[in-house]
């Protein structure tokens, strides 16, 4: 009986014993979770994540896709690499949509869609097109099997209540809502009425509204003649579902009228939490840096952005022949989206076959990784598609 209670009173001492240890290894895991004492690991920039980018240069592809090499583009204003990895072509002057592979390749061609400007695509693979009119067509190539020759067109929107209105550039964001980039050429070169906005539309094709942008501001988060978008989306397709679904976009603008003018031609509108709510709100952190440089560039036509962040912007710049050109020439230009800096430019005042380079070009799409990439722009002068590489060989 004694030895029974000694046992027993042996077996409290260890189990109070065992309490304190458990509650102390309790207490240094709580601490730990505390104070955080190790980070989160930063991720460098993307120029930083590809050394030897700035001794690299961007060197044609050919042949180029033009009328000598089977190629019957008429004034091409846009390209667009979609959702579903195929290059799309704006023929504009053709009034049609050209449906190429990543080489060139031809797939297919549209159907009737008048002069066609810019080109987006949804999760549902539905091409959105505008043309500088106030309607957006849309084409239906799941339907049909992606055989884009048959495939349905017809309109989603139009607003006939204000028949002046042109809609210039088109992107999706969030899988199926979008923006479209607008003016009104009613208003655009003689007073100070409201004449340029972004639309933002619901995923059934419905106005949400213009975004609230300044009216016919002078700086950052204003535009004054819009001529491309291009969501974030595009940078997180199939990396991350959630910051696919982000609001934030990048837009380029001519930017100037007889009375107005906006230094800030390519504008990176990003967002932050205010009261919980994520609002749209300008990348204030690119001002003083080369994207955001009053004299970069003349007449930026598009923009886009590939999977690590780099922007690329095609700038029209001044007709061949003119007195400006010199100054002001064409070409196109990729930057760091995380510090501004201009990292590639390829300038069209060089000469192919006896002429210039470019010619107004309109449009540019890249593939979306490094590896490989194809940077594909609209000569839309010259009547023709071109592609670039990144070289080091030279």
């Amino acid at each position: 009986m004694i030895n029974a209670i000694v046992n027993q009173n042996q077996l409290v001492i260890l189990m109070k014993k065992w309490s304190i240890i458990l509650s102390l290894f309790l207490l240094v895991i709580l601490s730990a979770c505390t104070n955080n004492t190790t980070p989160l690991p930063v991720i460098p920039p993307a120029e930083e994540q590809f050394p030897g980018l700035d001794d690299a240069e961007y060197v044609l592809i050919n042949p180029p896709l033009d009328a000598a090499h089977g190629y019957n583009f008429n004034q091409p204003a846009d390209v667009y690499v979609g959702v579903d990895n195929f290059l799309y072509v704006a023929d504009t002057g053709n009034d049609r949509i050209v449906m190429l592979d990543a080489g060139g390749q031809l797939q297919g061609v549209s159907g009737y869609i008048p002069h066609p400007e810019a080109i987006t695509q949804n999760d549902s693979l539905q091409l959105l097109i505008v043309n500088k009119t106030n309607v957006i067509y849309r084409i239906d190539l799941v339907s049909v099997d992606h055989q884009i020759d048959i495939a349905p067109i017809d309109t989603v929107f139009q607003q006939a209540s204000e028949p002046t209105r042109q809609f210039t550039g088109i992107t999706v964001h969030n899988g199926f809502e979008y923006y479209v980039t607008v003016i009104d050429v009613a208003d655009s070169s003689s007073n100070f009425k409201e004449f340029s906005f972004i639309y933002d539309f619901n995923a059934n094709h419905t106005l949400k509204g213009p975004l609230p942008l300044h009216v016919n501001g002078t700086g950052l988060f204003s535009a004054i003649l819009p001529t491309g978008i291009v969501s974030l989306r595009e940078q997180w397709l199939d990396i991350s579902l959630t910051r696919e679904k982000t609001p934030a976009f990048i837009f380029s603008q001519t930017g100037r009228t007889s009375l107005l003018n906006n230094n800030f031609r390519v504008q990176y509108i990003t967002t932050t939490i205010i009261e919980g709510d994520e609002v749209l709100t300008p990348n204030v952190g690119l001002i003083n840096t080369d994207i955001y440089d009053p004299g970069k560039f003349y007449n930026p036509e598009d923009v886009t952005i590939d999977r690590s962040g780099f922007i690329f912007v095609v700038d029209a710049g001044q007709p061949p022949g003119s007195p400006g050109f010199d100054n002001n020439p064409p070409g196109f230009y990729r930057f760091s989206s995380s510090s501004g800096k201009q990292i590639q430019a390829f300038i069209g005042d060089g000469s192919n076959s006896d002429h210039l380079f470019f010619n107004n070009p309109k449009g540019i799409a890249i593939l979306p990784f490094e590896e490989d990439q194809i940077v594909y722009v609209a000569d839309t002068g010259n009547n023709r598609v071109l592609m670039f590489k990144l070289s080091t060989d030279l």
